[in-house]
């Protein structure tokens, strides 16, 4: 029976199954990896993930080249599951109080979400630098949304001194201010969430007032 065109582009086009349970495995092995460092706080042995995953520990280094993009993938894993529970709500339309309520409060659910393998990666980029590659990645990405939600309010305003005040946002948004109120100053949750609120809105009101100067 001849075979079209049509049909061969499928075959080569269509998901090798074995490709396919490669990348099962691999999946499993990461969320092993990322629910061990949720439930310990610390970083959990080749046996223990290989056990959590079902899988032999042969099998871990069969599909990861080494533990450091083993890390990157449960990071990156997190960080996924991260943006689907917690999608960006910023009224981009919204009054200046409207994009502080918003903003931080998404912000306080997620570092929430994200402390306890945050934390732990905190620890461990002193031996895994490439923790320390993936927390400044997402310290970038949240200074990026400051600015997009923040930075009309300091249009009249020397860049520099613009500069400032975005700075000043990000630092009271910022994991490790929240961090912080959280661990060190163990602030419940909403106290917490006020502070930041409060912090915002005094950069927030010396900037306007700067900027109809």
């Amino acid at each position: 029976m001849a075979v079209t065109i049509q049909q061969e582009n499928r075959a080569k086009t269509a998901p090798d199954g074995r490709h396919l349970r490669s990348e099962r495995s691999r999946a499993v092995i990461a969320l092993a990896m990322l629910e061990l460092v949720r439930e310990t706080g610390t970083m959990p042995t080749t046996d223990a993930v290989a056990d959590h995953a079902g899988v032999s520990r042969r099998s871990i280094f069969r599909h990861y080249a080494d533990v450091s993009e083993l890390l990157t993938a449960a990071y990156q894993l997190q960080r996924e599951e991260a943006l689907r529970r917690f999608p960006r709500r910023d009224p981009a339309d919204g009054s200046l109080e409207e994009r502080i309520l918003a903003f931080s409060e998404r912000a306080s659910e997620l570092y929430e979400y994200v402390m306890p393998v945050r934390s732990a990666a905190m620890h461990l980029a002193r031996d895994y630098p490439v923790l320390c590659e993936l927390m400044q990645g997402d310290d970038a990405v949240h200074r990026m949304t400051v600015e997009s939600l923040f930075a009309q309010y300091f249009a009249g305003l020397p860049d520099d001194e613009a500069g400032l005040y975005i700075s000043s946002l990000v630092a009271a948004t910022s994991w490790a201010n929240w961090q912080g109120l959280r661990r060190e100053q163990t602030l419940p949750l909403e106290v917490a969430r006020e502070v930041v609120r409060t912090l915002m809105r005094g950069v927030m009101a010396v900037a306007v007032k700067g900027s109809d100067a």
